[in-house]
């Protein structure tokens, strides 16, 4: 299969350790590899929040695609919310262009998650939703 995973505000990429760059980043990267690993081919849709990222990174035979929405500097998650419009833009007319397309996306946070709904509606493409915190104790 080959793979969308939604990420909007925590890229496979960050180091560890920064503000919104812990948990999502690397539970993102670990699945990302792992599905790798078991033969999928997978593309990670992350926000670009520097201006010197070219629009494809690539790390451990995963594709990360800088998606250009909102000004290319880190911004905390909770300001993220008036560009996701221009996120799902922005992938759509990607996963068109795309000479394999995308057997499933699976979006992380309730953001990604809107974006995805986007997608699905727009090309058909199933969407799985993982939230990483419901604002729950």
């Amino acid at each position: 299969m080959k793979i969308a995973l939604i990420s909007e505000h925590a890229s496979p990429l960050a180091i560890a350790g920064g503000v919104d760059s812990g948990g999502q980043n690397i539970y993102v990267a670990n699945v990302a590899r792992q599905l790798v690993r078991i033969g999928h081919d997978v593309d990670v849709f992350t926000r670009c929040d520097r201006s010197l990222l070219p629009l494809v990174s690539r790390f451990d035979n995963i594709r990360v695609i800088n998606v250009p929405a909102g000004p290319p500097v880190q911004l905390p998650k909770e300001q993220l919310l008036p560009h996701m419009d221009a996120f799902a833009r922005f992938m759509i007319e990607y996963m068109k262009q795309e000479a394999v397309p995308h057997d499933i996306v699976h979006a992380n946070f309730f953001m990604s998650g809107l974006v995805g709904l986007r997608i699905k509606d727009a090309l058909g493409v199933p969407l799985v939703t993982t939230f990483h915190a419901l604002g729950r104790v």
